[in-house]
């Protein structure tokens, strides 16, 4: 098979799918918690460093969980790169993202614990939203072209 050939779309599993559904909801959940929260914050007077904080902590919680199921050694990444392994480069760059994305969340927080101007954590914060939507979207993407797998339509 030549790098330009690409086979016909895998069968995913019940159970991978549903697993796939899930973690794609979670990580839509993180996207529009973060968003709303930053809404709420940027309609205060002084927003509440402490409070962007916490935000920013539930985000990093919500990433390892997300990574912890997508890189696991039989999770979905796996299984894309062993079944087809023409995706394993784009397999392999959202597992890379992983990684930038845990360093920007990690940085936010030690930047609001350490003082920093508000203003700019809370457009920083923005920034980072949009990265994880489009994560998100990079792997719905790889899903769809490696696999047969139905996704609701407007999300």
């Amino acid at each position: 098979m030549t790098a330009g050939d690409t086979p016909g779309r895998q069968q995913l599993t019940d159970t991978a799918a549903d697993a796939y559904r899930a973690r794609r909801e979670a990580l839509h959940a993180t996207v529009s918690d973060l968003d709303a929260e930053l809404d709420e914050l940027e309609a205060q007077d002084a927003p509440d460093v402490e409070r962007f904080r916490t935000a920013m902590t539930q985000v990093l919680d919500n990433l390892h969980q997300h990574i912890q199921e997508a890189d696991a050694a039989d999770g979905l990444l796996a299984e894309i790169i062993e079944t087809a392994p023409w995706f394993a480069p784009r397999a392999e760059a959202l597992r890379a993202e992983h990684d930038d994305l845990l360093d920007r969340t990690r940085e936010l927080i030690e930047r609001a614990s350490a003082g920093g101007e508000i203003e700019t954590l809370l457009a920083d914060a923005r920034t980072l939203s949009a990265r994880i939507s489009d994560h998100r979207h990079t792997g719905t993407s790889l899903l769809m072209d490696a696999y047969m797998l139905d996704v609701p339509a407007g999300d």
